[in-house]
């Protein structure tokens, strides 16, 4: 120990490491030394650069086949295929009425095809409510949102006749949207409105599959670099193998049934804040008619046994958030199911006929009635 610590603590002179016959003696062997290097660094360099040169290569051939064989995964349902995707159904629409949103995804663009100045579909409506009348609200779908006469449509101008003044109704139903989008609306825009009265009536959008992410998971403030990265097909084939595209390969739905009560709930919570009452409405149906083939073909739902049934459970889901709650229950489905569905449904079985639309308007007017809202007064057809 005592020879080590000696050791180090000598302090060798420049003449001793002259000497030493363990160190260059001259100057020969360091610019060897230093070529070596050289070559080495510039050999390493080239070495990198090939490489990178290959890989890049390799990937834009690969990228290339891709998307010659068509390959192409939806990782993002701002981008979402739904039965009619954003972007095709603007073409084929009369005019393009359907735009971007980040809140809730999408939305109708103001004063475009029948939408007012704040794009919805219907006339025209103050944010301020006037004294003394009732504002109804009705969230939903395309079963809400679309005419050329919905329901909302109907209960407006028989309440008009009826009881001039007295009741406001404002159709605030968008194509596409499932509860959480509805529940995102509410929250962020529908609240101001001072609604006395809001319907619910969603459920198709929300067990149509995911094809990408459910809807809460949806990232829609994604940075420009992953924006960029989910147009790529290698990125798209890497997520969808490598658990990026769940939705698409366990079947989830858009909102799943346990969210699907989640949003109910915050939906009527969101209402209590601001003392609104919550009607919900049970989506009707007359796929026991038929299962139309686009379901499958658009990619909507996984097969068509299971349909049914998956249907009948997010309406029973309702129909138990309706009880829990003690909020008013306008049960179409069950009632629907005991009456002509070939004149209440247009041929998807999904939508409603004006005579399905007609009887929609007139349980919300035996609703009003029931809650002492409005007196019995004429019948409507």
């Amino acid at each position: 120990m005592r020879f080590f610590f000696d050791f180090c603590s000598y302090d060798p002179n420049p003449q001793d490491l002259a000497n030493d016959h363990c160190m260059p003696s001259n100057d020969s062997h360091d610019r060897r030394s230093e070529k070596k290097t050289t070559h080495r660094n510039v050999s390493l360099s080239r070495k990198v650069l090939y490489s990178l040169i290959t890989s890049s290569a390799i990937f834009i051939a690969f990228e290339c086949l891709l998307r010659l064989v068509g390959f192409q995964v939806t990782l993002n349902t701002e981008k979402m295929v739904f039965t009619f995707p954003l972007d095709d159904y603007n073409k084929n629409a009369p005019e393009p009425f359907l735009t971007r949103d980040d809140t809730v995804f999408w939305r109708p663009k103001a004063g475009v095809m029948d939408h007012n100045t704040k794009g919805f579909y219907g006339p025209e409506f103050n944010i301020e409510k006037k004294p003394g009348v009732t504002r109804i609200v009705c969230l939903g779908d395309s079963c809400t949102h679309f005419g050329p006469e919905t329901y909302p449509d109907i209960l407006r101008v028989y309440l008009d006749e009826v009881a001039p003044g007295q009741f406001e109704v404002i159709n605030a139903g968008v194509i596409g949207y499932t509860s959480f989008q509805g529940r995102k609306l509410l929250e962020s825009e529908v609240l101001d409105w001072s609604p006395d009265i809001v319907t619910v009536y969603f459920g198709w959008n929300d067990h149509w599959l995911a094809r990408g992410r459910e809807d809460k998971n949806q990232n829609i403030n994604d940075s420009y670099t992953q924006d960029t990265l989910q147009g790529l097909r290698t990125y798209q084939l890497a997520s969808y193998f490598f658990g990026g595209n769940d939705g698409a390969r366990q079947n989830q739905k858009r909102v799943e049934p346990q969210d699907y009560k989640t949003n109910l709930r915050g939906i009527q919570q969101a209402c209590s804040s601001i003392n609104a009452k919550v009607w919900y409405f049970t989506a009707p149906h007359a796929l026991d008619l038929g299962i139309p083939p686009y379901l499958i073909e658009s990619g909507e739902i996984a097969d068509e046994a299971s349909l049914i049934p998956l249907h009948r459970q997010y309406n029973q889901t309702v129909r138990a958030m309706a009880t829990d709650l003690s909020s008013p229950l306008i049960d179409l489905e069950s009632e629907m199911d005991g009456m002509n569905k070939t004149e209440l449904f247009l041929d998807d079985h999904i939508h409603l006929t004006m005579k399905g639309r007609f009887y929609a308007a007139r349980r919300m007017i035996d609703t009003l009635i029931a809650e002492g809202l409005l007196a019995e007064s004429l019948n409507i057809q």
